[in-house]
């Protein structure tokens, strides 16, 4: 909406004289959606799209969201050592254009990005750090792919081929192309998903990394195997946390780990720090991360496995009280082999988080597809009973930032008793979102806007007396308001 600039009809007072004045609690939940490339899964739907369709697919995607009241994608922009983005390092991927390595027509992160932010939507870049080739594939890599250019990092497992963790160049060269996105996007955040070492066949084979375990040996290292390739892990871990915060301190960094860290009390399964020698809880309470998302993809009633205690205990778990965004299995509601998953499980789930984790809250939904077809009515359902109102994200207390200015308010009241209000920033920091306050005798009431919200008309029979207008960042810091009395 465009600016409304009038001339002020109507006594107002200025924001110094309700300063002491209490305003009230704005809704706080992280609201995710995965938006998954590899096999296209989500986004692009085919690998042999247009420019055009490729950017109608990413409006349709971020006009869902914006529809069903998300802050936020994660968008899967590197699934097989390849880019969903212009990159000198790494050749185009195959799911985005059908030929690995094509010249791209338009750079879709970047698309991605602005198309998001202009709806105050954040956008995650989501990295699979290890993982080179993948079955959905068809055809050879380009000539750069890192199987041709570096073969001696590859390992074979499983019919398929990832980078061995446990060496050096490995670590570098995944730093590398992630700190090449962090400097060159505008990205919110960089997020992991669960693959580390990979999953066992089903032979329960070991991980073919006999060569990088004898070097360690034969340096002198004395750790058990087990512990040698979690923290070959660890070292990865701490060191893209430590490098994303010296090139952009705001940009934040997510892992979604398997669900169970290991098998404990109640909970039972696969153990992801024995298996995947994924050690995500000392991730958590390093501080390595801003915020985890565990896979806590079962039921609120599953033996063994249920959602809510699984999510108490990674709320335990959280000595240093970064963000439990938890990832939720939308993608079983509609499945006739898995009844149990209806829209209402999603939404108890939902509420399970908001219960435990209160202000904190958040959960992201995998994946974009089956919401947007609306399978089981899950749509519908987040919709109409998950997220009735706009949320603007958690605090984040630990990352240092300059705050946003309390933004400039004017209005002006007309004949019939409505108000026209209209508001600007100030200060150097974007406003990503605000939030418009309004009392009418009987306290304040917040709503939160998205940013190219830029004026409202207000009917008289809302009854206002007082009018407040703050701006939030991307992090979801709140401006103080800027108040004025209405007479």
């Amino acid at each position: 909406m465009s600016r409304i600039f009038l001339i002020l009809s109507v006594a107002v007072l200025a924001f110094s004289s309700f300063a002491q004045e209490k305003m009230p609690k704005v809704a706080r939940e992280f609201r995710g959606l995965w938006v998954a490339s590899v096999a296209n899964i989500d986004f692009p739907s085919a690998p042999n799209l247009t420019a055009e369709q490729q950017k109608a697919e990413i409006i349709k995607l971020l006009d869902m969201a914006t529809e069903l009241k998300l802050n936020a994608i994660v968008l899967q922009v590197r699934p097989m050592a390849d880019a969903l983005y212009t990159s000198e390092i790494e050749p185009s991927s195959w799911f985005l254009t059908g030929e690995s390595g094509k010249k791209l027509d338009f750079d879709p992160l970047k698309f991605a990005i602005d198309e998001s932010h202009a709806r105050g939507i954040l956008l995650h870049a989501w990295f699979n750090p290890y993982r080179v080739s993948h079955v959905s594939m068809k055809g050879d890599v380009a000539a750069n792919h890192i199987t041709k250019t570096r073969p001696d990092l590859v390992r074979t497992y499983n019919n398929g081929q990832i980078l061995d963790p446990a060496e050096k160049d490995t670590q570098s060269y995944v730093t590398k192309v992630v700190m090449d996105v962090v400097k060159r996007y505008d990205i919110d955040g960089v997020h992991f998903d669960d693959y580390f070492y990979p999953y066992k066949d089903d032979k329960n084979t070991d991980f073919p990394d006999d060569k990088t375990w004898d070097d360690y040996k034969k340096s002198g290292g004395k750790l058990s195997r087990d512990n040698w390739r979690r923290k070959n892990v660890d070292d990865f871990i701490q060191n893209i946390s430590i490098e994303i915060k010296k090139i952009k301190p705001t940009v934040m960094f997510g892992i979604s780990p398997f669900g169970i860290w290991k098998p404990e009390l109640t909970i039972t399964g696969t153990s992801a720090y024995d298996t995947l020698y994924a050690d995500s809880r000392k991730w958590l309470q390093e501080g390595w991360v801003d915020y985890l998302s565990p896979q806590l993809y079962w039921t609120s009633a599953k033996e063994g496995q249920k959602f809510p205690v699984l999510l108490n205990w990674w709320n335990n778990e959280n000595k240093k009280k970064r963000h439990l965004w938890v990832g939720v299995a939308t993608y079983k509601v509609g499945d006739k082999e898995r009844p149990e998953y209806t829209p209402e499980e999603i939404v108890l789930q939902i509420d399970t988080t908001r219960g435990q984790l209160k202000d904190n809250a958040g959960t992201i939904h995998f994946s974009a597809k089956p919401i947007m077809n609306n399978n089981g009515k899950i749509r519908d359902a987040l919709r109409e009973k998950a997220y009735r109102g706009n949320a603007i994200i958690p605090l984040s207390d630990w990352i240092t930032t300059t705050l946003p200015a309390s933004p400039e308010l004017n209005f002006t009241k007309q004949p019939n008793g409505d108000i026209l209000a209209n508001w600007q920033n100030k200060g150097k920091v974007e406003a990503f979102r605000w939030v418009l306050y309004w009392n009418d005798g009987k306290g304040w009431k917040p709503t939160v806007l998205s940013p190219n919200m830029l004026d409202a008309n207000l009917p008289a029979n809302m009854n206002i007396q007082k009018l407040a207008i703050s701006s939030v960042d991307r992090l979801g810091n709140l401006s103080e308001p800027t108040i004025k009395e209405i007479k």
